[in-house]
């Protein structure tokens, strides 16, 4: 049952009065006084290991189709690479039988966002030489290439991004790939960017988002303040088997070519992510403002008429 307003004044009140009582000032008592009383953000360790061992089972397995959805065309980097871990930890599991990977890309994604960069798959962890990247032009196109490849069984994982909500790919189209899939034994990774929730097929649909990465790793454990680590994903699973709608933020391991439990959630005691100011001062810039140059003096230009 919630709360009347006359039980709600009486509770900031109190709340308020303690503040006081605290010798906090006034702004920061009534801060104090509004703030809803703060719930613990994730579950204890064990339930979140258990939910990823689980998770991790379910989307490694063979013969399925799983679908990564990002809300902005802007996470289209976060979804991508999600799914490029999840392809490469599904390659691990198969062993030297296949170690292709297909990645269809959306040309609409593709003008937006750029395409996959080399140098960076490779600091991800994935060698080009095992991506084959396709352009269909037409969605029709990029749906019989999935179709296709699952039935070449070539492919350890086939990735398949898809912009937005397209009447072309509804439930009887991920019906139909969802069954290819099971029948063929293969991975499907349907990375939909900008799109919304909607009925399909996939045994998994999770939202990606991207996460503030913790500083890189020093030799002797410590970390580098000011430096970017690993990338971090916070999913949130919309369909699964598993009830409610449990949130996760993981972190890629590229030497490793393995995803983990993010957990640097406290702060590492370097200060702040940002420890300069925002519009940090020149080093070499003087105490004091320079002096004017020397003042010209035009005379009036008179104008008269002759």
């Amino acid at each position: 049952m919630g709360e009347s307003p006359q039980t709600r004044e009486t509770l900031f009140a109190l709340r308020e009065a303690i503040a006081r009582i605290e010798g906090k000032p006034d702004h920061v008592a009534r801060l104090a006084a509004t703030a809803e009383p703060k719930t613990p953000d994730r579950a204890p360790d064990t339930d979140q290991q258990d939910l990823f061992d689980a998770l991790m089972g379910q989307m490694l397995a063979p013969g399925h189709l799983l679908e990564m959805r990002g809300q902005r065309l802007q996470q289209s980097g976060a979804v991508m690479g999600f799914g490029m871990a999840l392809a490469l930890m599904a390659m691990e599991r198969d062993g030297a039988a296949r170690q292709r990977l297909l990645f269809v890309a959306d040309p609409h994604v593709v003008r937006e966002a750029g395409l996959a960069y080399a140098p960076g798959l490779l600091d991800f962890g994935l060698s080009p030489l095992t991506l084959v990247h396709a352009l269909p032009r037409r969605l029709e196109d990029a749906l019989w290439l999935v179709e296709a490849a699952l039935t070449s069984r070539a492919f350890s994982a086939i990735l398949l991004e898809v912009h937005g909500n397209p009447k072309k790919f509804g439930l009887t189209e991920s019906r139909r790939l969802s069954l290819k899939a099971r029948a063929t034994g293969g991975r499907l990774l349907v990375l939909r960017q900008a799109g919304e929730e909607e009925a399909s097929s996939a045994l998994l649909r999770l939202a990606v988002e991207p996460a503030p990465a913790a500083a890189r790793h020093l030799a002797d454990g410590s970390l580098l303040g000011g430096s970017i680590g690993s990338p971090v994903f916070h999913i949130t699973l919309e369909k699964s088997r598993i009830p409610g709608s449990p949130e996760l933020i993981l972190e890629w391991n590229s030497d490793e070519r393995r995803l983990h439990l993010y957990d640097h959630f406290k702060s590492s005691g370097l200060g702040s992510p940002h420890p300069l100011a925002l519009f940090p001062q020149t080093a070499d810039r003087p105490h004091r403002p320079a002096p004017m140059g020397s003042l010209l003096a035009f005379a009036p230009r008179l104008d008269r008429a002759s």
